[in-house]
């Protein structure tokens, strides 16, 4: 059994749950929500959040996410040959194909560092380790990729054999408030990663952490000075000591010349 937390219920994504192959799933939406009110009876709904799951496994449908009618019927096949695992993906439909098998390392680079879109209603979790490591954003909304590493620090992510997700991205704000916003959240991630995988069991070489860090922290050009940029970049852990601020600062260095070509 597995339960849908529907944060943003509307009719093209509660309908597709009408025609589920599997009826094993309980759709969970919020209290103030009456979109759900015509498919009472069609399946389970009831007024919840994630505190509320008493099911096994639990997967956060987001606006843009159009389950299939096999999507239930394959994470459940999946999970039950190989309970071994605390996180389970489907891949995006024309998307980039997970391995079997991805540690969370590598689950970093591909979506970190390589910028494979994986959204968080392409993850199905445990429901009780989600419950203790969720990662929260200042809202108290899931922060998808930490929450996704968090989970499968135990275990591989383990992905769910022919099973796709059809998946329309929203579309992002735009304006120089909003693209800040963006870069903000990258660095914020690159701070939390620096915690979660440490120094030496990093999954990039201090090189290319470097470079990667340097890159984002590049954008906030030319609405911030490069005097400000050089302290935003000095405060990652991967700066830390007099040769690595060496580096580091040729990293930015080379990022806002490659900014710089960008703007001209």
């Amino acid at each position: 059994m597995i339960a849908l937390l529907i944060p943003q219920p509307d009719d093209r994504l509660l309908g597709a749950l009408v025609f589920q192959a599997s009826k094993e799933f309980k759709v969970y939406v919020p209290a103030d929500s009456t979109a759900a009110q015509d498919y009472e009876g069609k399946f389970p709904v009831v007024q919840g959040t994630l505190e509320s799951v008493r099911e096994p496994l639990v997967c956060v449908l987001e606006k843009g996410a159009a389950p299939g009618k096999d999507f239930v019927k394959k994470i459940l096949r999946t999970a039950r040959r190989h309970p071994e695992f605390d996180v389970y993906h489907v891949n995006l439909e024309g998307g980039k194909t997970f391995p079997r098998k991805a540690s969370a390392a590598k689950v970093f680079k591909l979506t970190v560092v390589e910028g494979v879109s994986a959204p968080l209603s392409g993850f199905i979790f445990r429901t009780d380790k989600l419950r203790a490591r969720a990662v929260l954003r200042k809202d108290g909304s899931l922060d998808p990729i930490p929450t996704v590493l968090s989970v499968a620090k135990d275990a591989p992510v383990r992905n769910v054999w022919r099973a796709t997700l059809p998946w329309t991205a929203p579309e992002e704000g735009k304006g120089p408030a909003q693209e800040e916003a963006r870069i903000r959240e990258k660095l914020d991630l690159f701070r939390w990663s620096e915690t979660y995988f440490g120094d030496e069991n990093y999954p990039l070489s201090v090189g290319d952490q470097l470079d990667l860090f340097a890159t984002e922290v590049a954008k906030l050009y030319p609405s911030y000075s490069p005097e400000n940029l050089k302290e935003i970049m000095m405060s990652f852990q991967v700066a830390q000591g007099t040769i690595r601020k060496v580096r580091a600062s040729s990293a930015l260095k080379s990022a806002l010349k490659a900014r710089g070509k960008q703007l001209d």
